[in-house]
């Protein structure tokens, strides 16, 4: 009985050990293929990546105003408005068009400051593409994206 209790703890030791030694060797394996794909990755990024012309031509803002158009175009005109929501980087409106599609879009917060007015009611809408904060919160991050959002709302 006296030599049962030693052989049994070292049975249990030798299994706990030899499988943290297999468990250290997958996290290896691990870490060295997730190095491997990282490289590829970055290979593949380089490659990819276009060759600027080292003549800088001037920005025509009639090109910014077109493309400004052409990413209104993508969102809806006119719609009915179900929601409004003043969120921490934008305001959120809720808007089913002519189609019955409903869309979630961004706006700025001028929008959202009468909601009683817009509410429930059929609205064209006039989009901008302006600079929002790309972080998490309210909280300045330095970060920032451009996005179309609605700028004005007509009965």
């Amino acid at each position: 009985m006296k030599n049962l209790v030693p052989k049994i703890a070292l049975i249990i030791c030798s299994i706990w050990i030899t499988s943290c030694s297999s468990s250290q060797t997958d996290i290896v394996k691990d870490t060295q293929a997730n190095t491997v794909e990282q490289a590829k990755i970055k290979a593949t990024q380089k490659t990819s990546t276009k060759v600027e012309s080292p003549q800088k031509t001037p920005i025509n803002t009639q090109a910014k105003t077109d493309e400004a158009k052409k990413n209104s175009i993508k969102y809806p005109q006119r719609g009915t408005v179900k929601e409004m929501v003043n969120g921490d980087l934008k305001c959120y409106v809720t808007l089913i068009d002519e189609n019955g599609t409903k869309h979630n879009l961004g706006a700025t917060f001028e929008i959202c400051e009468s909601p009683k007015t817009f509410l429930n009611k059929k609205v064209n809408l006039v989009y901008e593409i302006m600079s929002v904060s790309d972080c998490e919160s309210a909280e300045p991050c330095g970060k920032s994206k451009k996005e179309s959002l609605i700028t004005k709302m007509k009965l």
